[in-house]
């Protein structure tokens, strides 16, 4: 069991006031791993965004989770790794805290980083591929690209 102290606690209470409706506490006792997970790909209607409704966020009904968990439990306990690496690419946000001085350590000179998942997986995938809808055995290959001009080839 951990113990918060005071500014700990305080620090709490205000994130539970100003994120009412978007935090969830994980009651006591309970593995919050299993809660997060299920959020994570739970078809939320009220987090759907059109594409041109919020510039500053992906649209689409994508639950994201914030958090520098590595999941290393979960990663050997899968039959599938590579999906849950997929899944953790696309679905975890990473943060990191700068440095803050001493005396004020829960103050405003204190900053978060935030990293934002992957849009798009970035490994290379092969798909099916239907001719006339007879599957002829073959791939058709996806290559993730980074800056890439509308009209660039191969």
């Amino acid at each position: 069991v951990q113990k918060l102290d005071e500014k700990s606690l305080e620090f709490l209470e205000r994130l539970k006031r100003e994120y009412a409706g978007m935090l969830y506490i994980v009651p006591t006792g309970c593995l919050d791993d299993y809660y997060w997970m299920i959020a994570s790909v739970v078809g939320d209607k009220l987090s759907d965004v059109d594409a041109d409704e919020s510039p500053e966020r992906f649209p689409g009904c994508r639950p994201m989770l914030i958090s520098n968990d590595q999941m290393r439990d979960h990663k050997l306990e899968l039959l599938e790794p590579r999906q849950f690496r997929r899944w953790y690419s696309c679905h975890i946000v990473n943060y990191d805290f700068s440095r803050a001085p001493l005396d004020d350590e829960w103050g405003s000179s204190r900053k978060v980083h935030v990293f934002a998942a992957d849009v798009y997986s970035n490994e290379i995938q092969g798909n099916p591929f239907n001719d006339n809808a007879e599957d002829t055995g073959s791939l058709v290959w996806h290559l993730p690209v980074r800056e890439w001009d509308k009209h660039d080839k191969l």
